[in-house]
């Protein structure tokens, strides 16, 4: 470990450490500013699981009586593992615990600007941005996954583009295994390694492609990292699931939230499923014939929502405060959004323009696939301005001059 820490340059090291500090003191300021928002949505569940793994009673929200399958196991098991370290399982503990995952995930996009930007003063003032940014930071007072999906997206697409600059047998493992543990963080990241593998059919400048064992190695500690808890899942629940089984409550979320012009509306609709007390196959055929019966909503006018959904500034720690309404657009959002996204987005279009004409590095041009790819996903599934946090240290990036060598 000594031999690592001397190989890396003193710069770079006072940096991250002074990146570090700040982030995990602008967090803690902010914790301790105000008072923290009690549970009342999806952190109740992620509470209750952490609380059981402190415990000892499993991943489970009611103490080990049933094994939990719903929610992905990364976030509340590390945080049930912070609670059993400290003795504490209170929202201010939480809080703190967001604190320091933030300060990290800071940190990890300071390792990746390294790598994709031209100096070292660019990688430090875009992480810098991240540490004291308060999309980010107001993040830390909810019980909820972003801060850390953030960090272990960050690592390993990290670990990708060290991959791609130079390839090695040993550098894909450990990015198969990185997006393996962060697939464990949400399922959202499963085809990060089939994009890397398709990168070889890009024409040109845009093409990278790995060597035979360089593959396998990729795909296989991929698989490697998730296949432990998807045999737990079968062992308690006797089918395929390799992380999590929340298909079916995004499938009803998404009905229950239509509102087609002329039709009942979404949630009468999946009242009357549920009501009916059918298995799940029938409930899910019931869903779907509802999604298929109207393909223009679901297909178009929702993936297009979505899209925009996603990139819009995340807002919850201001609605918390009662300074927004959920689904205002009034001019504290257009503030936010001129500050913290739009540019960002211009700039993040200019660069795939940049990268299609062949004027930037491979490993650049994963970032950008990987940012238009997650988005993309999210517009099909299920939009959200927070889910867009995950990459937003890539979005970011796009801000700094491109690195030519």
């Amino acid at each position: 470990m000594r031999d690592v820490l001397h190989r890396i340059p003193a710069p770079r090291t006072a940096a991250a450490g002074f990146l570090m500090a700040v982030s995990l003191a602008a967090c803690l300021v902010f914790v301790f500013s105000y008072p923290l928002p009690g549970l009342s949505s999806d952190d109740i569940g992620y509470m209750a699981l952490a609380r059981s793994v402190a415990q000892g009673t499993g991943f489970s929200e009611d103490h080990g009586a049933t094994p939990a399958i719903y929610r992905p196991p990364l976030f509340s098991s590390l945080l049930g593992g912070w609670f059993r370290a400290t003795g504490t399982s209170s929202i201010l503990s939480a809080a703190v615990f967001q604190s320091l995952v933030h300060a990290l995930g800071t940190v990890a996009a300071f390792g990746l600007f390294l790598e994709i930007l031209p100096s070292l003063a660019w990688a430090f003032g875009v992480a810098l941005f991240l540490a004291v940014n308060p999309l980010l930071v107001t993040r830390v007072v909810f019980v909820l996954q972003e801060p850390t999906i953030l960090l272990f997206t960050v690592l390993a697409a990290w670990a990708t583009v060290r991959l791609v600059k130079a390839p090695s047998t040993g550098r894909a493992a450990l990015a198969g295994a990185a997006w393996g543990i962060c697939t464990l963080a949400k399922f959202v990241s499963w085809y990060v390694p089939l994009l890397v593998l398709s990168m070889r059919f890009l024409p040109g400048r845009l093409r990278f492609a790995l060597r035979g064992k360089e593959a396998l190695a990729l795909l296989f500690f991929f698989a490697a990292a998730v296949a432990p808890w998807t045999l737990r899942n079968y062992h308690h629940f006797h089918r395929f699931i390799p992380v999590n089984g929340q298909g079916e409550g995004m499938l009803e979320w998404n009905v229950s939230h239509a509102e087609i012009p002329g039709e009942a509306p979404g949630d009468q609709y999946a009242k009357e499923v549920y009501a009916k007390n059918l298995p799940e196959k029938e409930r899910k055929a019931l869903l779907w014939k509802y999604v298929t019966d109207h393909p223009y909503y679901f297909f178009v006018w929702r993936v297009a929502r979505n899209a925009i959904h996603f990139g819009a500034p995340p807002r919850d720690w201001w609605i918390y405060r009662g300074h927004f309404r959920p689904g205002e657009h009034r001019t504290g959002f257009w503030i936010l959004a001129a500050l913290f996204h739009i540019p960002f987005f211009l700039f993040f279009l200019y660069r795939t323009w940049q990268w299609g004409r062949g004027s930037a590095l491979p490993a650049f041009g994963f970032v950008v696939l990987l940012y238009w790819t997650y988005w993309l996903e999210y517009s099909l599934v299920w939009g959200d301005p927070r889910f867009g946090l995950a990459v937003y240290p890539v979005l970011a990036a796009m801000a700094a001059p491109l690195r030519r060598t």
